[in-house]
């Protein structure tokens, strides 16, 4: 018997999950499955937005510690002389920032970390 944690919808469940082998295949058979109560701390979590594309840091409308909101234009990159709104995933606080106004990044380079708190 395994146990895993799985979120589902933002609801989070402890999932107790047994192997079960039958003519050589791997199956899985939930046998147990429990909400999590929360704890008396809230849970964290870090959602880090990458460049989607090659290009310069034109503009960083975000400082670090800034509270931010899902959908806020938080970096304006340049690629291929365009103008690209990059926009924060999910609402939180400005953790950390790792690039500068006119650094250029790669494709899947880390721009800044978002903490949503729950």
């Amino acid at each position: 018997m395994r146990k895993f944690w799985v979120r589902v919808n933002g609801e989070e469940y402890e999932v107790e999950v047994a192997e079960v082998r039958e003519e050589g295949e791997n199956q899985w058979n939930i046998k147990n499955v429990k909400k999590i109560i929360p704890t008396s701390f809230p849970l964290q979590v870090t959602t880090t937005l990458r460049a989607p594309m090659p290009g310069r840091v034109l503009a960083l409308n975000v400082a670090k510690g800034d509270k931010v909101e899902a959908g806020q234009v938080v970096v304006i990159l340049e690629a291929m002389k365009m103008e690209n709104e990059i926009i924060a995933e999910r609402g939180g606080l400005v953790k950390e920032i790792y690039v500068e106004e006119n650094d250029t990044v790669d494709s899947g380079d880390p721009i800044l970390e978002i903490e949503e708190e729950r």
